[in-house]
């Protein structure tokens, strides 16, 4: 299951990684022009998403205690703080997606066809676990892989892709 979607994924993975390489701890809580997303906000989101897409298929949160501060509809006003540093949110962000693209690899028919039950997605074409497994390993990560990229440039790094 989801072989195109976990090798979109795996890409946007190495985008990811070479993205958060010009990215120094000092520029965490920097909001991005343009969309005002603080780094550090984009992923502990990242991360925390990742996890709540695992819980659709048998795994667990792993950083519970992230969900009011990075999970959908939070506010990105993150203050600097000691559990919120650049390389356990990296690994965090790391290991969320490969946890989920495992899972997902794993994943049965039937459960990707009960109801997710995300209010967001209400009246949306998404209403399937395994849309919203889709979406996350996909067009939502890759969107805020985008405002990465954004802070990146803000930077003065010039373009990757």
């Amino acid at each position: 299951m989801f072989e195109n979607e976990i090798a979109l994924n795996q890409l946007q993975m190495k985008q990811f990684e070479t993205i958060m390489a010009d990215l120094p701890e000092e520029t965490l809580f920097m909001p991005g022009q343009g969309h005002g997303h603080p780094p550090a906000w984009i992923l502990g989101h990242l991360a925390i998403v990742g996890e709540m897409g695992q819980t659709f298929l048998g795994g667990k949160l792993t950083h519970s205690f992230w969900v009011q501060a990075f999970g959908p509809g939070s506010n990105d006003e993150v203050q600097p703080d000691e559990g919120l540093k650049r390389a356990p949110l990296i690994a965090a962000v790391l290991n969320a997606y490969e946890t989920l693209r495992s899972l997902a690899s794993q994943a049965s028919p039937a459960d990707l066809e009960k109801p997710h039950g995300i209010e967001l997605f209400d009246g949306t074409p998404v209403q399937t676990v395994g849309h919203a497994v889709a979406l996350i390993l996909t067009s939502h990560f890759g969107f805020h892989l985008a405002q990465l990229s954004s802070c990146r440039r803000d930077l003065g790094q010039g373009y990757l892709f």
